[in-house]
Parts: C-alpha cells; sequence; structure tokens
C-alpha cells in the first residue's frame, strides 16, 4: 500500500532525531510514525525493537490493525506496541528488586480497591508506601516505579534503551505526572518520536494531568514539532473533523451531510435514537461497508444505561415497528457486578439455617458498599463505609445470636426465614430475589444497580451456568460464584472484541478507538452537554464533543432534547 505524505509529514519521516508531532483526529499521526518505524528498522542491531506506547487496550488494538497496512510481517516482528502499564510492570518485574531487595508484587485494581475501602487514612501516601517500602504496586504507581528505576539504576536504563532505541508515544497530551517522569527518563538514551493532539485532552478532571504538559516536552526535551494541522484521513471527504473542530471553537457549524443533528421533544427521545441509529447502520451498508461498527455515545453511565433499555425494547415511528437492537456495552462496572453479587447471594438461601443464609446476604451488601466506596474517584465515600461497617457488624451480631438493627437488615432476615421459594428457572428465580432486594429499605440503590448487569451482554450466559447448576444439584449453591466469574468474563470479552454491529459507552470511554459510525445522544439533567456546573463556553465538553464526533470514520448522528444550549452562541 502507498501512501502520499503531505509536507509536513514529509518532513517529520525525514528528519533524524527527537521529533514532536501534532495533529487532530484521523490526520494520520500513527501512520506517519509506523511509516518512520519501517525507515529506521534498517538501523536497529539485532535484537532491538521500536516500542510504541499507548493508553489503552483498544488503542492498542488499534495500533496493531494498522500496522498490518504499513509494515510486512518481518517489519512488524521488530515494533513492540504496549500499554504505558503493561509496559512498567514488565520493567518492575524483571528489575523490581533492586529498589526495594524483594520482588515487585502487583496489587491488581479489584484487590486494591477492597484495600482502599478497608484503609481509614490517605490511601495515596498508603498507595505510594506500599511500593516504595514494599514493593507491592497498584496500578498507578507502576509508571513512577519504573521511573525510579530507569533513574536510580543506570544499568536497567541501558538495558531498556538498549532494546527500545526508538520510541514512540502516543497521545502524550494525556500523560500523567508518573508517565512524564518515566519519558523523561527514557528520553535520556533513547530517540522519541511524540504524538499529540492538545484539542483531545480531555483528562483534566485528574489532577495528575497537567495541561500544560506539552510545553513542559517543549522546555526540556526541545523536540522539532511538526504540526499535521487539520488533515483528516480517517474521513478524508467527510466534513465531521470540520463540525467538530466548529463544536470545539464554539463558532457557526458547517453545512455537511456527514453530520445530522435531530432536535426532539423529549417523549421522542427514546424513539429517535432508536430509529436513528438503525437509519445510520442502514446508511453505512449503502455505502458498502458489510459489516459497519455504530457506536452510541452519551456523556454519563446512567444515560448509557437508559439507551439499552431502549434499544431492548421494540419502537414504532412513522407507523412502521423497529424491533430491539442486539448491542453490547462498554463500561466499568464493578459496582453493578458487586450488586449482582447480593442478588447471587439470596438464590443461594434455600439451605436449612436461615441465619446462615440472611448474614451471608447482609455480608454482600456490605460487599457491595465497600465496593461503591472503593471505585469512587475522589477518595472513599463516608456514607458508604458506614453502610459497610453497619451491614459487616449486622452480620456477625445475627451469627452470633443477636438481633440486627437497620430496616434493611430486619427485612433480609425476615425474608430468609420465611424462605424462598425457588422453581428452576433462572430468569423467574432472579426476579424474585431481586424483589426481596426490591423491598428492603435503603437498599434502593443494589435493586437499580443490579439492573445493569444486562448491559453486560451476561444475562444469557448467567442464566445458562444458572441452569447448569441447578440441573446438576436441584439448587443454586454456587450462584455468586457462578455471577462473579461469568461477569469478568463478560467484560473481558467485550473489551477485546472488535466492533462490529451495535456498541454503547460513554464519551470518555471511546477515546483511542474508532468506528464507521457515531450516534451521540444528549439526555436530561446531570447527562446534558452544557451545565451551570461548568463555566461558559464549556471548554471541556467541548473537547470531550470534539473526541466523541471524531470517533467515526463516515458519518455522525447527534440527538439532542429540544431546547438544550446550542453548540454555538
Amino acid at each position: 500500500m502507498s501512501f502520499d505524505l503531505s509536507k509536513p509529514a514529509q518532513q517529520a519521516f525525514d528528519h533524524d532525531g527527537r521529533i514532536m508531532v501534532l495533529g487532530g483526529p484521523g490526520s494520520g499521526k500513527t501512520t506517519l510514525s509506523l511509516l518512520k518505524t519501517q525507515r529506521l528498522i534498517p538501523t536497529l542491531e539485532p535484537g532491538q525493537n521500536v516500542l510504541f506506547l499507548s493508553f489503552s487496550r483498544a488503542a492498542v488494538r488499534q495500533v496493531l490493525n494498522r500496522t498490518k497496512d504499513v509494515l510486512t510481517r518481518e517489519e512488524r516482528s521488530r515494533i513492540t506496541v504496549q500499554t504505558y502499564h503493561a509496559f512498567c510492570m514488565d520493567i518492575l518485574r524483571a528489575h523490581g528488586r533492586l529498589l526495594t531487595g524483594s520482588p515487585a508484587r502487583i496489587l491488581f485494581p479489584d484487590r486494591e480497591k477492597v484495600t482502599k475501602a478497608n484503609y481509614e487514612g490517605d490511601w495515596n501516601k498508603e498507595r505510594d508506601r506500599l511500593a516504595t517500602a514494599e514493593g507491592l504496586y497498584a496500578f498507578d504507581n507502576f509508571a513512577g516505579g519504573a521511573g525510579t528505576l530507569l533513574t536510580k539504576v543506570p544499568k536497567v536504563a541501558e538495558l531498556v534503551a538498549d532494546r527500545f532505541p526508538i520510541i514512540i508515544l502516543d497521545e502524550f497530551q494525556d500523560t500523567s505526572d508518573a508517565q512524564w517522569q518515566l519519558v523523561q527518563a527514557l528520553s535520556e538514551r533513547s530517540e522519541l518520536v511524540i504524538l499529540a493532539d492538545p484539542d483531545q485532552r480531555i483528562f483534566e478532571y485528574d489532577d495528575r494531568v497537567d495541561p500544560e504538559r506539552l510545553n513542559q516536552v517543549r522546555e526540556l526535551l526541545a523536540p522539532v514539532e511538526f504540526d499535521l494541522g487539520a488533515e483528516n484521513h480517517r474521513s478524508p471527504d467527510a466534513g465531521i473533523l470540520q463540525f467538530a473542530d466548529a463544536v470545539l471553537r464554539h463558532r457557526e457549524l458547517p453545512e455537511t451531510d456527514d453530520v445530522k443533528v435531530f432536535n426532539v421533544w423529549p417523549r421522542q427521545l427514546d424513539t429517535t435514537t432508536h430509529v436513528a441509529a438503525i437509519w445510520l447502520y442502514s446508511q453505512l451498508r449503502k455505502a458498502g461497508i458489510v459489516k459497519p461498527s455504530v457506536v452510541v455515545l452519551a456523556r454519563t453511565n446512567a444515560m448509557v444505561s437508559e439507551v439499552s433499555g431502549w434499544f431492548s425494547q421494540a419502537h414504532q415511528f412513522k407507523r412502521k415497528e423497529y424491533g430491539p437492537l442486539t448491542h453490547d456495552v462498554l463500561w466499568d462496572a464493578e459496582i453493578s457486578a458487586a450488586a449482582a453479587q447480593v442478588i447471587a447471594s439470596v438464590l443461594e438461601w434455600p439451605e436449612p439455617d436461615s441465619t446462615t443464609n440472611a448474614a451471608s446476604t447482609l455480608d454482600a451488601i456490605a460487599a457491595f458498599f465497600e465496593v461503591k466506596s472503593a471505585a469512587a474517584n475522589n477518595g472513599p465515600i463516608v456514607s458508604a463505609i458506614t453502610l459497610r461497617d453497619r451491614y459487616r457488624m449486622n452480620a456477625q451480631a445475627l451469627r452470633d445470636g443477636r438481633n440486627v438493627r437497620p430496616k434493611g437488615a430486619k427485612h433480609i432476615v425476615a425474608s430468609a426465614e420465611a424462605g424462598l421459594v425457588l422453581v428452576g428457572d433462572p430468569r423467574a428465580d432472579w426476579i424474585a430475589a431481586r424483589k426481596i432486594i426490591e423491598g428492603a429499605d435503603g437498599l434502593d440503590e443494589i435493586a437499580q444497580a443490579v439492573r445493569f448487569v444486562r448491559l453486560f451482554g451476561a444475562t444469557d450466559e448467567i442464566g445458562g451456568r444458572l441452569s447448569e447448576e441447578w440441573d446438576r444439584t436441584g439448587s443454586y449453591g454456587r450462584a455468586t460464584d457462578i455471577v462473579r466469574r461469568t461477569l469478568d468474563q463478560g467484560r473481558l470479552a467485550t473489551e477485546q472484541r472488535e466492533p462490529q454491529g451495535f456498541v454503547l459507552m460513554n464519551m470518555h470511554k471511546s477515546k483511542g478507538k474508532e468506528f464507521d459510525g457515531v450516534v451521540i445522544v444528549e439526555g436530561h439533567h446531570r447527562s446534558m452537554f452544557f451545565t451551570d456546573r461548568e463555566e461558559a463556553p464549556h471548554l471541556a465538553t467541548r473537547r470531550l464533543l470534539r473526541v466523541a464526533i471524531t470517533r467515526a470514520r463516515h458519518k455522525v448522528v447527534i440527538v439532542r432534547p429540544m431546547g438544550a444550549a446550542p453548540f454555538t452562541g
């Protein structure tokens, strides 16, 4: 395959030495970096590779797919594509003992969340102490630990540089402080190719991501800069990027057939979104795309859940019926998984001892609030910690023969004593178990969160496995284990699967991904694009919208409530 490079891209391609390439979505930064890799491979010694670092597994997958269009099989064997986390974990596992005297150990996210929830002090300080004093690294400490290794142990830095003399750094505007420290250490011995788009900086809520990062690069590393500007190879014949830039700059929107905006009355939002997704899919098919991928993006997980509910029902539009849409959902789902564990614990009730049954469910409820607190971005949630401790203490009180106090706990105990009659139909039995939780005072959020389980695309798998357990034993005695394993596998499979058909996710999660078509849905209240919580002209939201719009290769549909604040004033 041949590639025509613009003048600045050709100059970047030809330049030897440290460079920084700026450009918007689809401007060809990745392709340019791979072409440059192709040019530099003959200069590598045996055993050396070019290292390409990105932020997410999805981005890594996109790059690996792109290498097939640019590099030969032999050339692909000379490039290593990894996330920052994977690269740093490899360094820590291989050489971490040089910092603490013992092999590095990994505190994976699920265990970190529980450990964090049980820690009463400043978790950030404790997490740093675990890394530096005990060699136990949480994910957020990977880059800092690897950077410290490269800085303090020159031999390790030499080994890394000898293995990777050329390093490509993707989406550099979102680099955290620790990753920036790591990059500075890498720059001492390896040549850097830095790729960045200042207008895709959407993680400013994270105080570890400095908005001045690119200026820091300019000051400390002094790369030669090449700006690809508004080039757009993702959708070169489309007005998508021009529309996205107009939204970003708060300018008049261009007329383009590639972006459709529908303003509808609130009662029509569900039907219009459903029909718009089907229409977009059909348009892509007519354009010759055999198996189009269509992503539906919303600002919040709650709105994603709502859209999933719309897609799960039939709708009538202009006297024509549109059936339910099969779809996948990608999102962070620990809380819903914890809620499902509560329902699963109820399914295990038909054992002789009602006290043991009720106590197990109270423990599962405590675990739910523990996960809720641990999953919070801004530190522990005091109310959730209080409820965790309350239900945990009441579970122990029940086992000790004492009375429970919270109304919700009393309801659980009474329900367990009354017994739960199961019929061997996983769907009917699941609903019966869920109704017990729905009837418990103070547990509304568990009942709400568990309804999101259908978003995993794993409900059929859960039902099948529960049915097998019932057929084998006449009970759901291993329900909690079955549900946990099924949801874990479902999340992993969904994240690793190539997008086809309809996929739902929030806007932040879409970064680094590409789809044939994009549907963006604005809801009400917290899921509205422009709110008073952010000062006008809402620059952070406009950057996020630009990212969402430019995930499309071909067409974009935006569905907004009538009366929503306009994109331009």
